[in-house]
């Protein structure tokens, strides 16, 4: 096995012209690439940022906002729950408690959608 030290390369890389053309075309085409994905990044993040920024300076989004904001979270859970049992079809018996079951992740994870929805189904609609 021949063993090239790095002057003897670099002179043979000097005198192979086709060579020294594939390699500097190689390495200006990945340089391109390079700066093609950085700018891509940057418009991205640019774009990006207006877009939030510009849902965030709507005054219907900010009203929304101050909505919320002055509001008691506690006070909306109980309206809440007061309201949906106050609902025809979830006043039945198996149906609430069926609809409180499926709250949980778990569930979801568990059994296939088709399943838990039939279970809704069947205890809210009688069918």
């Amino acid at each position: 096995m021949k063993h090239i030290n790095f002057s003897e390369e670099l002179r043979y890389l000097k005198t192979n012209y086709k060579l020294n053309r594939k390699l500097k075309i190689f390495l200006g085409a990945g340089l391109a690439g390079i700066f093609m994905v950085g700018a891509l990044v940057v418009w991205a993040g640019v774009a990006t940022f207006k877009s939030v920024a510009s849902i965030g300076a709507n005054p219907v989004v900010q009203e929304k906002i101050k909505s919320w904001n002055n509001t008691n979270v506690q006070e909306k859970i109980v309206s809440l729950e007061t309201g949906v049992k106050n609902l025809p079809a979830l006043t039945k018996v198996g149906c609430w408690t069926t609809a409180q079951g499926l709250m949980k992740v778990e569930v979801w994870i568990a059994k296939p959608f088709v399943e838990n929805l039939n279970s809704l189904k069947i205890a809210c609609l009688n069918k």
